[in-house]
């Protein structure tokens, strides 16, 4: 195969990062952007690839070019063509604005070896099949060329995916997240930062307005604006029913399972943490929560999905003053009594208060209604 190849090196932004792009036939069809860092502290830089050089971005991604250090940024398989890469800082300085062609003839169909797990495929325009090894023989043990495969993980995460090219769209592109071992019989290949990982889940709880991702390794994060840009604005699912709430006096979070009917519990920090701290929706009370008293104490209580305890006459008042439910109400004693029935006035005087609140002076103990029971009773 032929393919063409240009070098252009490019002017350097404040001294610091360079770059250049190479076109090669090898692996299909290859565009390497390469960048040389002249400073001594990190720099941040984005590319992006306009296959056709009509406008309209296709590709691109973003990296961080170590101290005096070099990146090189491969991007496979995307087929003949013209392309136009920009390079720029991230405060959208430029660095590099170039076309380049690639130009190759592939066979109709190729042996492509996966160095990740040693599997062989066969890829044709109409197939991508991997290969038992009776197949493999059966056509003759082939030689296999290395695999066009980058390897990937989201910022924010360790989980590392493997993506193979054996065509310009994304139906045509074999993912797997990858093991230990089989990263290392990669051979430690160093992961770019990607914007989108097959295999990714988009949601957004009924709670808030963020956007979380969770990959293929289980890993959830909030993303930015700029994160789910980067994804293409990936759709998500919205998990209207559920969600993440706290209430506006009291600190603890909780997960709800069912907003209508305030179906949840609490959660420590480390849940919220792995859940990708997401934002709680705050309320002084909730759905099915209550608040109550014992009878004979003047102690209020709240129960609800984040916690379940005596709340402050402050906290109380934060709620709305709500009436408590007044529970352990003894049952009526009847007029069952007189002075006569208890052996002092101490004695009396506790069983007129302990009825009082909920059946007034149910043994008339108080004649003249001073709230003194008993008072001329000789003892």
């Amino acid at each position: 195969m032929q393919g063409g190849l240009v070098a252009v090196p490019a002017s350097a932004v404040e001294g610091s990062v360079t770059a250049e792009v190479f076109v090669s036939c090898d692996d299909g069809g290859t565009l390497t952007v390469s960048m040389r860092n002249g400073t001594s502290v990190m720099q941040g830089v984005v590319f992006d690839v306009d296959k056709g050089d009509d406008g309209t971005l296709d590709f691109g991604d973003g990296a961080e070019v170590v101290p005096r250090g070099r990146v090189d940024l491969p991007v496979t398989q995307r087929g003949d063509g013209v392309y136009r890469v920009t390079v720029s800082t991230e405060s959208g300085q430029p660095i590099l604005n170039t076309v380049v062609e690639i130009e190759c003839t592939a066979p109709a169909e190729r042996y492509i070896l996966t160095a990740y797990d040693g599997t062989i495929w066969r890829v044709s325009d109409t197939e991508i099949h991997a290969l038992s090894y009776e197949e493999w023989a059966a056509a003759g043990f082939p030689q296999p060329e290395p695999a066009p495969t980058d390897y990937v993980r989201y910022p924010w995460s360790s989980t590392i995916s493997a993506v193979t090219f054996f065509g310009q769209t994304r139906d045509r592109w074999v993912w797997r997240h990858i093991t230990y071992s089989e990263w290392s019989r990669a051979g430690f290949p160093s992961p770019r930062s990607a914007g989108w990982i097959e295999g990714s889940v988009f949601y957004q709880w009924g709670t808030s307005d963020q956007i979380f991702v969770e990959d293929v390794g289980g890993v959830r994060h909030a993303l930015s604006y700029g994160e789910w840009r980067d994804s293409g604005f990936e759709p998500f699912e919205r998990r209207a029913n559920q969600g993440f709430v706290r209430l506006t006096w009291d600190s603890s979070i909780a997960f709800m399972a069912d907003l209508p009917t305030g179906q949840g519990g609490p959660i420590g920090y480390s849940r919220w943490r792995d859940e990708g701290f997401p934002q709680p929706a705050t309320a002084p009370r909730f759905a099915g929560d209550q608040v109550w008293r014992n009878y004979g104490s003047p102690d209020i209580w709240y129960a609800g999905p984040t916690t379940n305890r005596r709340v402050t006459a402050q906290e109380w008042a934060v709620m709305g003053r709500p009436t408590p439910e007044l529970r352990g109400v003894p049952a009526h004693p009847g007029d069952t009594k007189n002075c006569n029935s208890f052996p002092s006035q101490a004695a009396a005087q506790a069983a007129f208060a302990y009825y009082f609140e909920a059946y007034g002076d149910v043994f008339r103990l108080d004649a003249n209604s001073n709230g003194v029971a008993c008072e001329d009773f000789r003892y």
